[in-house]
């Protein structure tokens, strides 16, 4: 479709008589998303055998990306890909698209530097561990996108990769569904967080163990900080040497700017993203407008998350 066009670097072909290439590597060079969509419902062979049954959706059409054509076995590969079998250009992207009305969470955890100066760096691993995992099995639980971690941040989003023309739903529509599936979550997750215990530092005693002793009730689990925002981004496949699936844009710094604002166990969001979700929520503290650099003047919602679910008790 014009929205949401994939472009797609390699020589030219089509889904019949694909080459056996060792892996799906074969899609990004040769299939379009137009031509993919079209033959979504013929049961078309694909390298391997396997009916080429699933390539009408990005997401999946990634998935096929990262797995051999002899071994389809799992629909959940996530999204760093394998690029066996393509000149890969070190000028150009793998593929790009532009994405609108994409729904971007963000969280990270209140004070990690601190909690993790004293504590052994394989429990610092079990304890994030614990928690991404918590909030990967929320991505599957809401029908949101895990993006990516970076140090203790969790990125996600909705939106993204996902079919829109599948069920006749209005794009308005679409997009509304997509922000609340997008508040759900992150609701969830800082409640989760708060389920996550914070180790003990090594030997007792340090820093970290000084101010556990003086926040005992608000620290001894983690909390996070989440910022969303909704707006137009970027994505696409990136590097030659472990490619990987990412998006960027100012939705996405606007996004990371409301969690780096945001409060312990609280969600902050934009206007655009508050317009989508308010009258789903009544436990809005407060409208706040924040002073960002090279963004100027904001308006922002904050959420308490753990006052609206008490208020359900």
């Amino acid at each position: 479709s014009e929205k949401s066009s994939l472009t797609s670097y390699g020589s030219e072909g089509s889904l019949d008589g694909a080459p056996k290439l060792g892996s799906n590597a074969w899609y990004v060079a040769n299939a379009d998303w137009t031509e993919a969509k079209e033959h979504k419902n013929e049961g078309r062979k694909v390298p391997g055998g396997a009916v080429n049954n699933g390539v009408h959706s990005k997401l999946q059409l990634l998935r096929k990306m990262n797995r051999d054509d002899d071994d389809i076995v799992n629909d959940d590969v996530g999204v760093i890909v394998q690029t066996t079998g393509i000149d890969l250009s070190p000028t150009r992207a793998l593929y790009a698209e532009n994405a609108r009305n994409v729904c971007i969470v963000f969280t990270d955890i209140v004070g990690f530097s601190r909690i993790s100066m004293d504590i052994e760096p394989l429990k610092v691993m079990d304890m994030l561990q614990n928690l991404f995992n918590r909030f990967d099995e929320l991505c599957d639980l809401h029908g949101v996108m895990k993006l990516e971690t970076i140090g203790d941040a969790y990125i996600c989003a909705t939106n993204l990769l996902e079919d829109d023309d599948d069920d006749g739903e209005e794009e308005n529509d679409r997009v509304q569904d997509a922000a609340i599936r997008a508040l759900a979550i992150a609701k969830d997750m800082v409640c989760e967080a708060r389920n996550v215990s914070i180790p003990s530092p090594v030997g007792g005693g340090g820093m970290h163990d000084a101010w556990i002793g003086q926040n005992a009730a608000e620290f001894e689990t983690l909390e996070i900080r989440v910022g969303i925002h909704c707006g137009d981004v970027t994505c696409g496949v990136l590097g030659q040497k472990m490619p990987k699936f990412m998006a960027c844009g100012t939705a996405v710094n606007m996004a990371a700017r409301m969690e780096q604002t945001s409060l312990p166990s609280m969600i902050r969001t934009t206007r655009e993203f508050y317009d989508l979700v308010g009258d789903a929520e009544e436990n809005w503290l407060k409208k706040e407008v924040i002073q960002l650099k090279n963004m100027g003047e904001v308006s922002t919602y904050l959420l308490d998350p753990i006052l609206s679910y008490n208020s359900f008790e």
